[in-house]
This record gives C-alpha cells, structure tokens and sequence, in this order.
C-alpha cells in the first residue's frame, strides 16, 4: 500500500518537473517525501527564474495524436484602393467578420505607376500609386462570401480597383489561449456567434 502511494507520489512529482518551466518566475522549489522509510532523502528542485520573465504561464499550442491540421481556413488578402476601405470593412462588419488586418503599401500593376485618382483629384509619387492590404482568416465556407462582398464594396470600374488573392491556411492557433483550429479562428459577435447563443474566445 505504501509503495503503491509512494510511486504515486513521485509521478505526480515527475508531473510537476517537465511542466515546472512553464512557470518563469518560480525561483526555487524543495520538495521532501512523506515516506522517509523508503526515501530517506528529500528530493530538491531548483530553479533559476529569468532575468525578463513574464508574470503568465507559458501556454503551448495544444497538441493531440490525432490532430492533422488541413485547409479549413483560407486567407483572403487584397490590395485596394484606400478611400474604399471603410466601405469594406464596414461591409465586411455586418456579415460577421470581425478579424481584419489593414496595412499601407505601395505599388503598381495594371496602372504601371500611372496617376491614381481619388475624389475628382490625381496624384502620384514615386511611381508607386499608394494603396492598403486587407488580410483576413476565414473559414472555407465563408471564403466566396467574403469575396463577393469585397468586390461590391471595393469596385468603381476604373484600372486600379486592385486584386484579391487566396492562400490555403494550414492552421489558426490563439496566442493566448493555445487554442487552435475552428475554436481559434471563432471571434466573439462574429458570424459563427450570430447563429448561436454559446460563444468561445
């Protein structure tokens, strides 16, 4: 009976030992056994806590012997005029898409560098017409969707419009939670909350 608690005991340790780092700030631990007829010494854990360490555990992405990560996901990312932004995200907000990344870049295409025009004004600089990426995660079901509605917001029907490309997202994980797959993608109000009452972030 004691022997069966005793090795219990030391793989709760064992446990504890390979999870211990994911705790940076712990500087030191000692730990004695209650079962000093068979291990007469006490086991003694040290650790050195780091220099910048953050208060949060560390969280890992989760891992299962059956989990393959596919392309369930898609990465709709387009290049567009910026005074259609608003339009678009806002767009793009009613439908229930809410993980939207913009940022500035410039370049050409079709326009080769020729005068863009926005609002009756044209302008140029450097050869490179100014425009916005618009980068969003969705689900595979939701990708034509979320086409459609970027042309219909974006389109004035003049050279310079810009162009929408799609790339096969192996996986989503969460930063914060190490959630990965649909439970990481899912945002809270987003389309999937729309359908339903129960939400998860």
């Amino acid at each position: 009976m004691a022997s069966s608690s005793v090795a219990k005991s030391y793989a709760t340790l064992n446990h504890f030992r390979s999870h211990i780092q994911d705790f940076p700030q712990i500087a030191s631990v000692s730990i004695t056994t209650r079962f000093r007829e068979f291990y007469p010494s006490p086991l003694n854990l040290t650790f050195n806590r780091t220099a910048n360490a953050s208060p949060l555990p560390i969280i890992r992405a989760h891992v299962s012997p059956d989990y393959v990560p596919d392309s369930k996901f898609y990465k709709v990312e387009a290049i567009l005029r910026p005074w259609r932004i608003p339009q678009v995200s806002a767009a793009l907000l009613k439908m229930g898409i809410r993980g939207v990344t913009v940022s500035d870049v410039r370049g050409f295409g079709a326009q080769g560098g020729m005068t863009e025009r926005q609002a009756g004004s044209e302008f140029s600089e450097d050869k490179f017409v100014a425009k916005v990426k618009m980068e969003i995660v969705v689900s595979k079901s939701q990708v034509e969707a979320v086409i459609d509605k970027i042309i219909e917001e974006a389109r004035t029907g003049e050279i310079g419009d810009g162009k929408i490309f799609l790339f096969p997202v192996s996986d989503v994980i969460r930063v914060r939670t190490g959630e990965r797959g649909e439970l990481a993608e899912r945002m809270m109000g987003g389309r999937t909350d729309m359908s339903s009452p129960w939400s998860s972030t």
